[in-house]
């Protein structure tokens, strides 16, 4: 598995009021809409800015496995 750096990473609000998420990476320029693959709820919440969108190790879990479940959806569809 990655080992991940949370501060090459940093999230963008792609709705308004921060509901829908993207993510970045500051060196490779990878874009992902759904959470990285293979990053951790605590990983993320290293991210600088995490704390605009999670308050809490849990919402981070919540959100991945939103994320993993709407990425098997959309996936699942092609």
């Amino acid at each position: 598995m990655p080992t991940f750096d949370p501060q090459d990473w940093y999230t963008i609000a792609t709705s308004s009021g921060g509901r829908d998420l993207s993510f970045e990476h500051r060196v490779t320029g990878e874009h992902s809409w759904y959470t990285p693959e293979g990053m951790t709820a605590a990983e993320i919440m290293e991210i600088p800015n995490a704390s605009k969108h999670f308050r809490s190790v849990e919402d981070a879990k919540f959100y991945i496995k939103k994320m993993a479940a709407e990425k098997a959806e959309y996936e699942g569809g092609k």
